[in-house]
């Protein structure tokens, strides 16, 4: 277990405050109300909208209402929403723990990329981070976390493969993602998932705390 892709929200940060706050924006400036309570918009967080407009408002992506419901979003997010999240704890010795121990460490999350990008830089762990990957800024051409993770493996230098390469994920969608390229995973309970969700995705290792990742990285 030399490298680690992480997930970004619910697993590096807390995202929830300024998404859930972004999705009332959005649809209180398309729709006049808001559709959903505090607990369905919670499960917008992780995965893509064009997987979340499907799932919640059966609308696809490529409709010309989901992307005027992107477009608001974004409005409010790119400018408040992302600055409203905060370092998980932990986070940091973790990454700390990890990067001395030798690992490499990477962010492959269904945010666009841009935006997992300036997070990383304005919370202070680009010393720690390798590589930055996410969606695409459409959210279409690259939209699931396992196109994220195949892309991931794509694109970097180091010498991926099952062997030496683990997913690191607070949902089902990461562990999926992981399965789906061949790849084991460590689901985390401490996100916007639970163990439950975990467990019946078949997540090859749970843990309840960041500092256990570094732990199980140093065993394996």
């Amino acid at each position: 277990m030399n490298n680690l892709f992480f997930d970004l929200d619910g697993t590096l940060v807390n995202s929830e405050k300024g998404i859930i706050k972004g999705l009332k924006y959005m649809y209180n400036n398309t729709l006049g109300y808001v559709p959903h309570d505090d607990a369905t918009l919670r499960k917008f967080i992780g995965p893509t909208f064009s997987y979340s407009f499907k799932k919640f408002d059966n609308i696809d992506v490529n409709d010309p209402q989901a992307k005027v419901r992107m477009k608001k979003f974004r409005e409010y997010y790119d400018v408040e929403g992302w600055k409203e999240l905060t370092v998980i704890d932990g986070v940091y010795e973790m990454l700390d723990q990890l990067k001395h121990q030798g690992k490499e460490i990477f962010v492959a999350t269904s945010k666009p990329e841009v935006h997992a990008k300036n997070i990383i830089q304005h919370f202070g762990m680009k010393p720690y981070i390798r590589h930055v990957f996410g969606a695409s800024d459409d959210e279409v051409t690259r939209s699931l976390k396992a196109d994220v993770i195949s892309y991931g493996m794509e694109k970097t230098s180091v010498n991926l493969n099952s062997d030496n390469l683990v997913m690191v994920g607070d949902r089902s969608s990461d562990v999926e993602g992981a399965h789906q390229n061949n790849l084991k995973a460590i689901g985390v309970t401490y996100g916007f998932g639970d163990k439950d969700e975990l467990s019946n995705a078949k997540s090859d290792w749970i843990v309840n705390k960041p500092l256990e990742i570094a732990k199980l990285a140093l065993e394996k």
